[in-house]
């Protein structure tokens, strides 16, 4: 009968331990990909808002709702899920509207914060010099801004470091551009925070001053749970 040496019982168990931490890491690994890939948040021309999201393969989402707070749900299915593209219509409420995606894979929690007038509920219509606008949030973690102005309206951009912002400044003017698009970054740690600052001529003020008004205000972050 043959002997099996301690050295040779202890190599064997500490082979099998390293396959199984080794499968268990790649296990772990493999399971922490983002289940949400794209999401599209959008104002149209009638002041509506609604949501657009691709997700992962097999990727289940649940959705609980409470007025103007949306939140979604991601997390892997054991069964197949063909839906992969998601629309949903938001509701603004008290000028606010929130939605947020909490990944079941990664723990992480992205969220997008606006601050806006429900025009359609406004019967003098919308004060603003903006038409429709736009947020993409792409997978390599750029934004793409995309925003049509009303007629004869100029548009500079400009980043205020006093409140670490994306500003789109509109007033009146020439025109001749209605559409415009940007890409912008998030830094690490801060929340991205985009604000349209209309300039609204006051006919009840004495002086020709032009009031500034901040809306529609946008503000995306995510953090790990």
């Amino acid at each position: 009968m043959k002997k099996i040496s301690v050295f040779t019982l202890v190599a064997a168990v500490s082979l099998a331990f390293s396959s199984c931490s080794n499968e268990e890491t790649t296990t772990l690994e493999n399971n922490s990909f983002s289940l949400l890939k794209t999401y599209q948040i959008k104002r149209d021309a009638t002041g509506a808002y609604s949501i657009d999201f691709d997700v992962e393969n097999n990727t289940k989402v649940d959705k609980y709702s409470d007025g103007n707070n949306n939140e979604f749900l991601l997390s892997s299915a054991k069964i197949a899920q063909t839906e992969k593209s998601i629309s949903q219509d938001l509701i603004i409420d008290n000028n606010n509207l929130e939605v947020s995606f909490v990944d079941a894979n990664t723990n992480q929690k992205s969220f997008i914060s606006i601050s806006d007038d429900n025009i359609i509920l406004q019967r003098k219509g919308n004060d603003t010099k903006l038409a429709s606008y736009s947020v993409t949030g792409n997978q390599d973690g750029t934004y793409n801004l995309f925003f049509d102005v009303k007629d004869n309206v100029d548009v500079s951009f400009v980043y205020n470091e006093s409140i670490n912002t994306y500003e789109v400044h509109l007033e009146d003017g020439a025109g001749g551009e209605i559409s415009y698009s940007r890409t912008l970054e998030k830094e690490e740690g801060k929340p991205l925070k985009i604000d349209f600052v209309n300039y609204i001529s006051n006919p009840n003020a004495k002086s020709a001053e032009l009031e500034m008004i901040r809306k529609p205000k946008v503000i995306i972050d995510s953090f790990v749970d």
